[in-house]
């Protein structure tokens, strides 16, 4: 078998193949056995029937077809694995040649993952991870969790007398722009006035109303806001209070910590609340070099994509959206009405973000490659236990995941962790 290979645009390949007719001849005779076995002639056994009664009909022709079928998957599959070839999408095939006796000639066309030739990984690394933060909690930060906490745990009383700052109230809301009624603002809502949760100047407007008590008012919306089509524009709301809650916080000492888990007083619980902060930004500080260092890495490593991938990144993105919006209780439709954008619109803003994921998987899976960061099956089979028990304990009927597919996120998550854990010893 013979083959020439061209290295086209877009990680693009196009293999011409000859097979001889020396190698087409096992071919011939499997595919031959296999047409007629399930051949039906009057008066011949199936592995008997003469060449004359095969030429010029159906079975040559599937002969034909099995024979270069055969051919085709067994000598790519060899091509591409001594290449290290890995084909992505529906390729191209065109048959030059094909004839009994003779060779057979045909030209593949397919994208394929690409191999970059990395430059300066390690030392590109041993930059970003050089720029690691000093962490360190401050009081405040300790203070606010603890003023949460005790919010958190604050009793809820309701009371005959107007909404002030930091009462839970409940209120109906219906919100015109222009006339015409917009759906931006829940009907119904239950929040802690003044803490900000709608737009500037709507809070204030409730501060000295009672229950039952109804307020029509208008607010002009910020150059900031999400909606596009609502931005500048007034708003007029009508809004009525349904109820009015006072909280009470629990007073901050050392018996109110002991309420809170295994803690002696207030000064360990404090500790406790600096230990897990400290553990937090420690994480965020990790995913952002992490982050930072695909980036410097896509910058100084050219990865050219074949367009196919792109696509279907694409449309990864669109689904976990749609799933994620779903589960939301929301309609597609309708959250691109909010955004005043067309699902065209849409794919053409995640294009170059999904040029970006990809770029990054592929860069981690050649280093992966290069290093041998690669995951054991002990690992592997340990991720996925793990994961089917968590979704078991959720309730989720676990024979009905696709256990491939997991297998395949579990191997990838743990190559990327362990080709960042090689980069971050690199200093």
């Amino acid at each position: 078998m013979q083959h020439k290979i061209k290295y086209l645009s877009q990680a693009q390949i196009e293999l011409e193949v000859s097979l001889s007719s020396e190698e087409m001849a096992y071919f011939w005779q499997l595919a031959k056995e296999k047409v007629v076995e399930s051949a039906n002639l009057k008066g011949f056994r199936k592995k008997n029937i003469p060449e004359e009664f095969i030429k010029n009909t159906d079975l040559e022709e599937r002969i034909f077809d099995e024979a270069a079928n055969s051919a085709f998957k067994k000598s790519i599959n060899e091509i591409t694995k001594e290449l290290e070839l890995e084909l992505v999408g529906l390729p191209e095939v065109n048959i030059k040649k094909i004839v009994p006796n003779n060779e057979f000639v045909y030209v593949f066309k397919s994208a394929i993952l690409p191999k970059p030739e990395l430059k300066n990984y390690k030392e590109v690394s041993r930059g970003v991870f050089k720029e690691k933060k000093q962490l360190q909690v401050s009081n405040k930060e300790i203070d606010d969790a603890i003023n949460w906490l005790q919010k958190s745990r604050a009793k809820i009383i309701a009371v005959n007398r107007p909404a002030q700052k930091n009462d839970l109230v409940e209120i109906e809301t219906k919100c015109f722009c222009e006339g015409k009624e917009v759906n931006d603002f829940p009907s119904t809502d239950q929040f802690i006035l003044a803490e900000g949760r709608y737009i500037p100047g709507f809070e204030e407007e409730l501060e000295g109303l009672k229950v039952g008590e109804t307020k029509e008012f208008k607010i002009f919306v910020p150059d900031d806001y999400w909606n596009e089509a609502l931005k500048s524009k007034e708003l007029t709301f009508q809004v009525k209070i349904n109820r009015i809650n006072e909280r009470q916080l629990p007073e901050l000492n050392d018996e109110w910590a002991t309420t809170l888990g295994q803690f002696n007083n207030l000064e360990e619980l404090r500790q406790s609340i600096k230990e897990g902060l400290f553990q937090e930004k420690e994480i965020k500080e990790k995913e952002r070099l992490r982050l930072l260092l695909l980036e410097r890495l896509i910058e100084q490593n050219k990865v050219e994509l074949p367009e196919i991938l792109v696509e279907s990144e694409i449309e990864n993105q669109i689904h976990l959206l749609k799933h994620f919006i779903e589960e939301k209780g929301l309609n597609f439709d309708d959250y691109l009405k909010k955004i005043n954008k067309t699902e065209d619109d849409l794919r053409k803003d995640l294009y170059k973000e999904a040029e970006k994921t990809l770029k990054g998987f592929i860069i981690l899976r050649t280093i992966a490659k290069l290093e041998n960061c690669l995951p054991t099956p002990e690992e592997i089979e340990e991720g996925m236990r793990q994961i089917l028990n968590q979704k078991a304990m959720g309730g989720e009927d676990i024979n009905k995941i696709d256990k491939e597919a997991l297998m395949e996120y579990i191997k990838e998550r743990l190559t990327n962790e362990k080709v960042f854990q090689f980069l971050e010893n690199q200093i």
